[in-house]
């Protein structure tokens, strides 16, 4: 469930402009450069976006 939510917002990042921040967007176009499936390069968008957010998560809890 978790993974279909995700996949539905990345394809929602993807259809809009580019936004402010938009280092995930950058990376899915990257990965559909690189030749692969538009679908796989969600996927790939929606890990990198969970790593910056675990990132930043953990230094706001890093005490």
């Amino acid at each position: 469930m978790l993974r279909k939510i995700g996949y539905e917002t990345m394809r929602v990042l993807k259809t809009h402009k580019a936004p402010e921040d938009d280092a995930v967007y950058r990376f899915i176009l990257k990965k559909e450069a690189e030749g692969k499936s538009k679908r796989q390069a969600k996927i790939a968008g929606l890990n990198k976006f969970l790593r910056i957010y675990y990132a930043c998560v953990s230094e706001v809890y890093k005490a």
